[in-house]
C-alpha cells in the first residue's frame, strides 16, 4: 500500500536533485560561482571607503588658515611677566583745614560754636606723615616682530595702597573740670574755616574742634594699558640700536580721602557730636603717544631705556562730601571735566639671557602726569555767619589740578616661544 508512494517520492527527490546539479554545473564552468556566495556581474568599479569619515577632527590643525597664521604669529611672539613695586606721590604736608592769616602752630584758639569760649590750645595736623609706598602690583607685556615693525601691548595694575593716622583720647591726663581744654602737652585737634570764603586772623578764625579723637585715610590705586609699534633697529647690525615708537596709552588713577573728628565738650555730651568729612576722584587719561628706545646687547645681556611721551585727555570726576558737627544732613558736591594733560615716563629695563626662550628682567619706571585731581585738594574748608556771633559750617568742592610723579622697580621674567 505505501510502497508506490514511498517510490514516487524518492522519484521526484531524486529529479530535484539531478535538476539543481546540472543547473549548479553550468554556473561554476562559468567562473561565477563561490562556495556561499553569489555575486552579482556589474560593469561598475568597486565604491572606494572613505575610513576618516565620522572621526573626530583633530583640536589644533596647521593646515588650516587661521591656524597657520596664529601659529606663525606665536613662532615671532614674546611674554613678559613683572612684580611691580612702586611709590605714588605724597599729599603733601598742607594742614587739613583753610588756610588763616598769622597762624602758629600750636594756636589758642576759641569756641565760637559755643559762644566763642576759650578752647585752649590747638593743632592743626598736616597730611606730611602720610606716604603712598610700597605699592605692590603687576604688569604684563605681549611682543611680536611683524615684518617691517616690532608691537607691544602692555597691561598693568596695582593693589589698593592706603595710608594715615589716628589721634585718641584727646583729653587723657588733663585737669578734673577743664577736659575740654587744650593744653601744651595735650592740646586739641582743630580744622580751621574761611569766613565767608575769606581766609582771616588765627586769633578770629572759626575752628572745628575735636577734644576726643581723630583719624585721617588715603587711599590710592593705578592700572592702565598701553599699544605701541616700534621701527626695526636704526643702527641694524651694530650693538647700539635706536627704535622710534607710537601707539596709544589708557591710564586710570583713583584716590579717596576721609577724615574724622569726634567731640565730646570734656566727656560732658551724652551723644558725641562726630564730624566726618573727605572726597574722592577719577582720573582717566587717555591719548596719542610717541618716543623711542635706545638699547645694547648681545647673547647674555641686554640693557635698555624708553622715554615717551602721552599727549593724553585727563576725563576727570571729582566729589566731596561732608557731615559737620553742626549739620543736619550730609551734603555731596561733584564736578568733572576734560583737561590736557600729557604723560612723561622713563623705562629702564635689563635682561639676564639664561636661554634662547627665557630671560630673568628686572626695571625702574619714573612716571609724570602734568595735572591730576586729588580728593584732599578739592575739599573748601568755609563757614558762613550764624545767629549770636556763631557760624554755620559749609564745607564746599572745587576741583583743584597739581602734578603728580609715580616711580618704582620690576622684576620678572621674559618667554620666547
Amino acid at each position: 500500500m505505501y510502497r508506490p508512494n514511498l517510490f514516487r517520492c524518492v522519484a521526484a527527490i531524486w529529479t530535484v536533485v539531478a535538476c539543481c546539479s546540472t543547473t549548479f554545473g553550468q554556473t561554476y564552468s562559468q567562473g561565477n560561482w563561490h562556495p556561499g556566495i553569489h555575486i552579482p556581474q556589474s560593469q561598475y568599479a568597486a565604491p572606494i571607503v572613505d575610513y576618516h569619515v565620522g572621526q573626530k577632527p583633530r583640536l589644533w590643525d596647521d593646515q588650516q588658515p587661521i591656524e597657520r597664521a596664529l601659529t606663525a604669529v606665536a613662532k615671532r611672539s614674546w611674554m613678559r611677566f613683572e612684580y611691580i613695586h612702586w611709590t605714588f606721590a605724597r599729599p603733601g604736608s598742607d594742614p587739613i583745614g583753610a588756610p588763616v592769616l598769622n597762624q602758629v602752630d600750636p594756636q589758642t584758639v576759641f569756641d565760637n560754636l559755643n559762644g566763642g569760649i576759650a578752647a585752649g590750645i590747638g593743632v592743626t595736623p598736616t597730611l606730611g606723615n602720610i606716604g603712598l609706598d610700597d605699592v605692590p602690583g603687576v604688569r604684563g607685556t605681549w611682543g611680536v616682530d611683524l615684518q617691517s615693525a616690532d608691537f607691544e601691548l602692555q597691561f598693568f595694575g596695582t593693589g589698593q595702597v592706603t595710608d594715615g593716622f589716628n589721634i585718641t583720647d584727646i583729653a587723657a591726663g588733663r585737669a578734673v573740670g577743664t577736659e575740654s581744654i587744650g593744653t601744651v602737652n595735650r592740646p586739641n585737634i582743630v580744622t580751621p574755616l574761611l569766613s565767608s570764603g575769606a581766609a582771616v586772623d588765627a586769633t578770629t578764625a572759626n575752628y572745628l574742634i575735636y577734644d576726643d579723637a581723630f583719624d585721617v585715610d588715603i587711599s590710592s590705586q593705578m592700572w592702565g594699558a598701553e599699544a605701541t609699534f616700534l621701527t626695526k633697529p636704526y643702527y641694524a647690525g651694530q650693538g647700539v640700536d635706536w627704535q622710534w615708537l607710537g601707539g596709544f596709552r589708557y591710564l586710570a588713577y583713583e584716590e579717596e580721602f576721609n577724615h574724622r573728628g569726634v567731640f565730646t565738650s570734656g566727656g560732658t555730651l551724652a551723644t558725641p557730636e562726630v564730624s566726618r568729612i573727605g572726597g574722592n576722584t577719577v582720573n582717566n587719561l587717555y591719548g596719542p603717544e610717541i618716543g623711542g628706545r635706545a638699547s645694547i646687547g648681545n647673547e647674555w645681556i641686554s640693557l635698555s631705556a624708553t622715554p615717551r611721551v602721552a599727549f593724553a585727555l585727563n576725563d576727570y570726576s571729582a566729589e566731596t562730601y561732608a557731615n559737620p558737627i553742626t549739620a543736619t544732613t550730609p551734603t555731596r558736591l561733584s564736578d568733572g571735566d576734560i583737561d590736557f594733560t600729557p604723560i612723561v615716563q622713563i623705562s629702564f629695563t635689563g635682561e639676564l639671557h639664561l636661554s634662547p626662550n627665557f630671560s630673568v628682567f628686572g626695571g625702574y619706571d619714573f612716571m609724570w602726569i602734568y595735572r591730576l585731581t586729588r580728593p584732599h585738594d578739592n575739599v573748601v574748608y568755609n563757614s558762613l555767619p550764624g545767629a549770636a556771633g556763631a557760624f554755620t559750617p559749609s564745607i564746599e568742592h572745587a576741583s583743584d589740578l597739581e602734578s603728580f610723579y609715580t616711580r618704582g622697580f620690576s622684576i620678572g621674567g621674559v618667554f620666547r616661544y
